[in-house]
């Protein structure tokens, strides 16, 4: 049996704390390498094709961990108006807590990248449908038509991207918190 990678981790771990405050172009690998621990080699040998790569990788990471927080939140709630709530709570208290400087690695990556990276676009819409179906599958569960479970679920997930956003430049949770009420309140008047 092969040994566990040792670095990979590490490294996929510091890029995307990177990238989600300081943006794609702006981290260099130096960065990435002082921030994970990792020997310089390590990089090349986990990710042979470069910051491309563990861009990637971030990006695959960060999307399968909110994901999973979307799933928690949503076993906990088991309503799909409360798990939208919760997990902008949840966000506006990350932003806040880094004081305004940690936007989304996902988001912040693809601004830079998707129009000219097929593998990070790919990455990105991976990430995305994995926050949108935990959504849609909790709006059908309320009682939401598949398709229409599916159009609020990407609203959903677009509002709070963008409410992430202002909320960065605002230096104010009111736009997430607003968008998780507004999403729930649409999610009520649709199951």
């Amino acid at each position: 049996m092969p040994a566990a990678p040792k670095h990979r981790a590490a490294i996929v771990a510091a890029a995307a704390a990177l990238f989600r405050r300081n943006g794609y172009a702006a981290t260099g690998l130096a960065d990435i390498t002082a921030r994970s621990g990792a020997p310089k080699g390590s990089l090349y040998h986990y990710f042979p094709a470069g910051k491309a790569q563990i861009g990637e990788a971030a990006v695959r990471a960060a999307g399968e961990t909110v994901r999973r927080t979307f799933a928690e939140i949503d076993a906990e709630t088991g309503n799909a108006g409360r798990l939208i709530r919760a997990y902008a709570g949840r966000l506006a208290g990350w932003v806040e807590q880094s004081g305004w400087r940690d936007g989304c690695p996902i988001t912040t990556v693809l601004l830079e990248t998707a129009a000219d990276d097929d593998r990070m676009r790919a990455a990105g819409r991976a990430a995305f449908d994995g926050w949108t179906a935990v959504v849609a599958e909790a709006l059908a569960r309320d009682g939401a038509e598949e398709a229409r479970a599916l159009t609020l679920a990407r609203l959903a997930i677009s509002a709070l991207e963008g409410a992430l956003i202002l909320a960065r430049v605002e230096q104010d949770a009111a736009a997430i918190l607003s968008a998780g009420d507004e999403m729930a309140a649409l999610f009520a008047r649709e199951g």
